[in-house]
């Protein structure tokens, strides 16, 4: 049975279902799709500060947008590594996300997405939605993405770009 929650890495509403023992597999529509491991660890997820559990955000949401299994979230020393990785995170790297992740959810040359920076904001490994409008002024800049009515759109330059992104990343899948 599902119940609503608060999320542990974002605090916003989320799913979370008892799978077994004290296993919560745990649905965000910020962060994705991840398994919670015993609920004993909830209170060090609460004093763990904002900027570490957003990257453990952006790491869950990615590898959810990945079609990955769910990563399992335990005793949080044991993500340092992963915090770390996230936390240094490239602008290069950032604005690829963005571009993998915009010409992941285009069917087709010219569509345009709508990007809800409240809630696609780990996409780009930022700490929150302001983080993400900035990100997104870079590849508008670089003529790589233009606003529409509706959201967002690859430009030509930006649809290449993002067709290769999605090659290297599924390329590197396990």
């Amino acid at each position: 049975m599902s119940q609503e929650e608060k999320c542990y890495l974002c605090e916003k509403s989320a799913s979370a279902s008892l799978i077994a023992g004290d296993k919560y597999d745990v649905n965000c529509e910020i962060c994705g799709r991840y398994i919670f491991l015993n609920r004993t660890n909830e209170v060090e997820y609460n004093k763990m500060p904002r900027e570490e559990r957003a990257m453990l955000s952006a790491y869950t949401r990615e590898r959810f947008e990945l079609g990955e299994e769910p990563p399992e979230l335990g005793d949080p020393k044991n993500l340092e590594e992963i915090i770390a990785e996230y936390k240094n995170k490239t602008a290069g790297e950032k604005l690829k996300n963005l571009i993998w992740y915009i010409r992941k959810k285009s069917p087709q040359f010219g569509d345009s997405i709508s990007l809800d920076a409240e809630k696609d904001y780990p996409i780009t490994y930022s700490l929150s939605l302001e983080g993400f409008t900035e990100i997104i002024k870079n590849p508008i800049g670089q003529k790589l993405i233009e606003p529409t009515e509706s959201g967002l759109k690859l430009t030509e330059e930006g649809w290449t770009l993002g067709a290769e992104l999605m090659e290297s990343k599924e390329g590197s899948e396990p």
